[in-house]
């Protein structure tokens, strides 16, 4: 038996040349909508396809200009260091790494070591394809993967300073042995609180990492250390106050 469409719904001619006529529209105009997301933001382009972008799968959610097995290192590395400050690493990023400068501009990188989007992705250049900035950049996605739709309640001083403390960055904090990891008067540095972070200093100006790790490390250190960031985390998440609770 027969089972055509209804009368009112059988295809006339003309219908089916008209329906390959919309398909074709409809599929341009999808390739003009992800070409300009790569010409407009070629970050997002490249994250959802590192390969159009010439980087390889090195497996992990690592992708690489090269196949190296020093960049799986460096996230394993970095995945360490996330462990040991929150007790395990619960983001799933995907790492795009980059070995020239012509790879990292080409994936919308500019004058930075790296970059973290969100929750889900982050990009090194070849200055920062080391343990200390991929530590750094995933710390940003494991705060704000475990604040969830909180993250947006922590200013950026403070994110920046345990990015910074968490990565052990040498430039920014004394060793972990010294009983105050400041490398300026913790009075000078807690002006970064009162600070919008991006006019805290100008492009490429280091001083304000300092400034943030030293009131953040202070502020770990006195409340009890890793733990006090757990706490942190859940209170934030149940509603609190970010200026109430630091």
């Amino acid at each position: 038996m027969s089972m055509g469409l209804p009368d009112g719904c059988r295809e006339r001619p003309g219908m089916r040349g008209r329906r390959w006529i919309i398909a074709g529209v409809a599929a341009g105009l999808l390739g003009l909508a992800i070409g300009a997301t790569a010409l407009a933001a070629p970050s997002i382009a490249a994250i959802a396809c590192p390969q159009c972008y010439g980087l390889s799968d090195l497996g992990g959610g690592i992708y690489a200009e090269q196949d190296d097995d020093r960049f799986r290192e460096i996230v394993a590395a970095a995945d360490r260091r996330i462990g040991g400050f929150y007790g395990e690493r619960t983001s799933d990023a995907r790492v795009l790494i980059c070995a020239t400068k012509d790879c990292y501009s080409g994936i919308g990188g500019g004058g930075e070591k790296g970059r973290a989007f969100g929750r889900w992705a982050l990009m090194l250049s070849p200055d920062g394809a080391n343990e200390t900035i991929a530590t750094h950049e995933l710390a940003h996605l494991e705060l704000h993967k475990r604040l969830g739709s909180a993250y947006d309640t922590v200013p950026d001083w403070f994110d920046e300073g345990l990015a910074v403390l968490i990565s052990e960055d040498v430039r920014y904090l004394k060793p972990a042995t010294e009983s105050d990891r400041c490398l300026v008067p913790h009075a000078e540095a807690a002006r970064i609180t009162g600070a919008d972070w991006d006019t805290a200093g100008p492009p490429g100006d280091d001083r304000k990492y300092l400034l943030a790790g030293c009131v953040v490390s202070r502020w770990v250190s006195e409340h009890g250390g890793p733990s006090a960031v757990h706490t942190l985390i859940s209170e934030l998440r149940e509603g609190k106050p970010f200026s109430e609770i630091v």
